[in-house]
């Protein structure tokens, strides 16, 4: 029998060597993930090179049937009304017909709820495997300014879609880095 994790890994097609529940390695923010998260379609805000001009860099998954990840995206503009643009932010769209046919209403509302400022795209298996495997929503993953990855919050690892990054611990993360 399947335990949770695993089932929730096998549903969403992720390699096996993620069912055992290995710890995630850290991810760099090398030119290949650049070059996938830019090549990711996009639903607003194109990510660009400027997406990575130093700044540290916070890649969030989310699905639009996800509560928690409704809760993340209100974190997130709060942080950028208190502190700017000083990371680059990244909304990828994942898991979206985990819960049945995807609605297209509720994606667009959802996507309407999110800061103009942050980029807006839909994910990839690719991408998933980049960072140690994403098979939850909400994640987050943070990278420094040097592109070594600092953070990683959800995404399967720890309680499975009941964290999500705040606006007071996103800004210890980045306050941390400087």
């Amino acid at each position: 029998m399947l335990d949770r994790r695993a089932f929730i890994a096998a549903a969403a097609g992720l390699p096996a060597a993620m069912l055992a529940g290995a710890p995630a390695r850290a991810a760099i923010l090398d030119d290949a993930l650049k070059s996938n998260l830019k090549r990711l379609q996009v639903m607003r805000g194109p990510v660009t090179d400027a997406s990575f001009d130093g700044r540290p860099v916070l890649v969030t998954f989310w699905a639009s049937w996800c509560p928690p990840c409704r809760a993340e995206m209100g974190e997130l503009a709060d942080y950028i009304s208190e502190n700017g643009n000083k990371v680059s932010m990244i909304a990828v769209n994942w898991m979206e017909d985990f819960a049945g046919p995807v609605s297209q209403s509720r994606l667009r509302r959802f996507v309407d709820i999110i800061h103009p400022d942050i980029s807006v795209v839909t994910g990839n298996r690719a991408l998933s495997e980049a960072l140690g495997g994403i098979f939850a929503v909400p994640a987050v993953v943070v990278f420094d300014g040097q592109g070594r990855e600092v953070f990683k919050l959800g995404g399967g690892r720890g309680e499975i879609g009941r964290s999500f990054i705040t606006r007071r611990r996103l800004t210890g993360i980045v306050n941390g880095l400087s």
